[in-house]
């Protein structure tokens, strides 16, 4: 199944796509979504899932075209070598910006549930430690552990959560689009930035067995994720209510806790479903970092991206722990959701326009 060529096929694409999506991030959007559109957190990610969609394809279809080279090689094909440094620089560091923000939420969600007494930067430090391991490996190893992770984690997350099915109530879901189409559709846009990792379409091509199916592994990708999301995010709203995942860090943790009954076959829900979802957050610190090294490395001339990995590493560390508490983390990881549109939805769309009309491919 796994053959040790610096290759993936299109199952270990698939699930490198999924467990780079599934990170700390999607613990908060049920909160800050149903701050913007109350109990429609559901349909808001969902828009946000379709507005998405487009640049999704085009980040896969502009690969695709150039699937012998990486972004940072077909970017000075499409635009010239100036701007295509430009945006090569602008990938690079906004995956280095993305990185830490996983890598601040995990420890935040850690800290508050898990280790109250330990300090943040104790457990910033130990989680980088392993992915430093792992991301100078590079994709294959990424890739098999992203496999091993989707078959036996994201079943048992489905699994926990499916208990709280029985304490949903669906008048905690309405009113249904109480205000309107509009504030769901704001959220929408904005959750475009929400798929950060869909971005390291960008650069894996080149390292697919069968370049050519990379469109279809990221539609299948994106709506395993979708899936997943909503499922979570509708059980989170039905249990706690609007009013509670406003009030909440991690509203599907005080969902659980609040399914949570006597004589429950499994105890202690909510720290069984942080301890699955955080090792999901594993594969996507550094597949980041791997890309933010190799990204480099191409825009440099280097024959190898490995001398790389430690000096981003302090870099990140700085960024993620520089905010002094959540409040602040919240506020200044802000610039991602305008940057990350920029990345994931104007900058594909274009490059795909001008590479089509010009009719450059390999």
């Amino acid at each position: 199944m796994f053959e040790n060529n610096n290759r993936i096929n299109a199952q270990e694409t698939m699930f490198f796509l999924i467990a780079a999506m599934i990170e700390v991030g999607s613990l908060i959007d049920a909160r800050l979504l149903a701050q913007e559109t109350g109990p429609d957190v559901w349909l808001a990610y969902l828009t946000g899932y379709v507005f998405a969609l487009p640049g999704i394809l085009a980040m896969a279809a502009l690969s695709r075209r150039f699937y012998k080279h990486g972004f940072v090689q077909y970017s000075r094909i499409i635009t010239g070598p100036a701007i295509g440094c430009v945006l090569s620089l602008a990938l690079a560091v906004y995956w280095l910006s993305v990185s830490a923000q996983a890598l601040r939420g995990m420890c935040e969600i850690i800290e508050l549930t898990l280790l109250d007494k330990t300090p943040m930067e104790v457990i910033a430090f130990s989680f980088l430690a392993v992915a430093i391991y792992i991301a100078r490996y590079g994709i294959e190893p990424l890739s098999r552990m992203s496999v091993l992770l989707g078959i036996s984690i994201l079943p048992l997350i489905l699994l926990v959560f499916a208990v709280g099915i029985p304490k949903v109530k669906l008048d905690n879901m309405l009113p249904f689009m109480a205000e309107g189409p509009i504030p769901i559709l704001k959220a929408g846009a904005k959750g475009i930035a929400d798929w950060e990792e869909m971005s390291l379409l960008f650069i894996i091509v080149p390292f697919l067995s069968k370049p050519k199916g990379i469109v279809k592994e990221a539609l299948y990708a994106s709506a395993i994720v979708a899936f997943i999301a909503i499922f979570v995010l509708s059980i989170t709203i039905g249990v706690i209510g609007a009013n509670g995942a406003k009030t909440s860090i991690a509203p599907p943790v005080s969902a659980l806790s609040a399914a949570q009954y006597p004589g429950m076959f499994i105890e202690r829900l909510p720290t069984i479903f942080i301890g699955l979802w955080l090792m999901m957050v594993l594969p996507t610190v550094a597949a980041l970092l791997w890309a933010v090294a190799l990204v480099l490395s191409q825009m440099f001339g280097l024959t190898e991206y490995k001398p790389l990995i430690m000096p981003l590493v302090p870099i990140i560390y700085i960024i993620a722990l520089m905010p002094q508490n959540i409040i602040e983390a919240n506020e200044f990881f802000r610039f991602l959701t305008p940057y990350g549109i920029g990345i994931l939805f104007i900058m594909p769309i274009i490059l795909y326009v001008i590479a089509a009309i010009r009719g450059m491919k390999d």
